[in-house]
């Protein structure tokens, strides 16, 4: 799933066509849908729509570049005549849609894959910095919630009042951060003891679970390879190529098309042997 969702995520940057980044959303959120995770995928819109009209509205007022003039505005001392061209805004909205579809593609990381399970494939000498980073990834999650706890346990015997200016919220949440700090040394002596009690450096490192490859790693390797390499060869031939200065002009042939789908139907190959699976007994057992 890692590899999957990384090879959308090259492809969309080695390419600025704004039609392929439509299509690597449409895959992303297709990947996420057969996971089962689309409704959490879905949530980041509002993220990627503030992202979108930022990058929408900010790339026409600065930038100077473009043959198609739209709006002539004042002078503005230091900045000059104002004026915006089509160029600037597809430009703007171009880069909008990659941000969003990298969003898009970290989301569908996030929400399918383990991190545990990530940084356990840094083995040998990486061990012990897949620790760190391990530790280093959950604490602001682990505080955030510890926060949220002590904070309601707070309210329920009064000593946390929302009530007043921000002031007086401010002194009133003094006495949750003197918790929180404790509670964080307790966690981190607690997790040192959990650690030595099962013997962490004194030998060979174990693996409580064993992941083989299956069939359905292999589905996925060979979608995103797929998707990889055909993404490369389109950016290579040209067939993906979109110009925004100083005039708008794609390269658009009969193949284009093919191109701008194989990201999409990847994804539904992927989903609709993902239902295959999930309803064949027979596959699950020979399989």
């Amino acid at each position: 799933m890692l590899a999957l969702a990384l090879s959308l995520m090259v492809v969309s940057l080695i390419t600025g066509n704004p039609i392929y980044q439509v299509a690597v959303i449409l895959a992303a959120a297709v990947l996420a849908f057969s996971a089962g995770v689309f409704k959490q995928w879905s949530s980041w819109w509002k993220l990627c729509l503030v992202i979108f009209v930022m990058a929408l509205v900010i790339n026409p007022l600065v930038s100077r570049y473009g043959a198609t003039v739209i709006w002539r505005g004042p002078h503005v001392p230091v900045f000059g005549h104002l004026f915006i061209t089509a160029e600037a805004v597809a430009y703007g909205a171009g880069m909008g849609l990659r941000l969003s579809a990298m969003i898009w593609v970290f989301a569908l990381i996030t929400l399918t894959v383990d991190p545990d399970n990530v940084l356990g494939l840094l083995r040998g000498r990486g061990a012990k910095s897949a620790l760190v980073s391990a530790l280093t990834m959950r604490m602001v999650p682990t505080m955030m919630s510890d926060a949220g706890d002590l904070l309601d346990a707070q309210r329920s015997r009064g000593i946390v009042s929302d009530n007043g200016g921000r002031m007086a919220a401010l002194k009133s949440r003094l006495p949750l951060v003197k918790r929180i700090l404790k509670t964080s040394l307790d966690r981190g002596v607690s997790l040192a003891e959990a650690m030595e009690a099962r013997a962490y450096g004194s030998g060979p490192r174990t693996r409580y679970r064993d992941y083989g490859f299956k069939a359905g790693d292999a589905a996925a390797l060979v979608a995103a390879l797929v998707i990889l390499g055909v993404g490369i060869a389109g950016v290579a031939a040209g067939f993906l190529s979109f110009t925004y200065y100083p005039t708008l002009s794609m390269h658009f042939e009969a193949g284009t098309a093919a191109f701008f789908a194989v990201p999409v139907v990847a994804a539904f190959a992927l989903l609709l042997l993902s239902e295959i699976w999930k309803r064949s007994n027979w596959l699950r057992l020979r399989v």
